[in-house]
């Protein structure tokens, strides 16, 4: 489960890093902050996927006319 963690963090890391410089350069300052929260959130369900966490599945179709 290390390694698996160290390269999704290292990942994310990464391209949050790259994105939060290009909106500062290029887009409204809003923009990187909104990206940033986004991107935690991401890694947080990832880390918590990785760690094995099952996430609870509807018993019966949410839609049940929709096909």
């Amino acid at each position: 489960m290390g390694l698996p963690l160290v390269l999704f963090t290292l990942g994310a890391v990464v391209v949050s890093t790259h994105q939060f410089r290009h909106w500062s350069k290029y887009g409204q300052r809003s923009e990187k902050w909104v990206f940033l929260g986004w991107m935690i959130v991401a890694w947080l369900i990832g880390v918590l996927l990785i760690a094995g966490v099952k996430f609870p599945t509807p018993l019966k179709p949410l839609f049940p006319g929709w096909k």
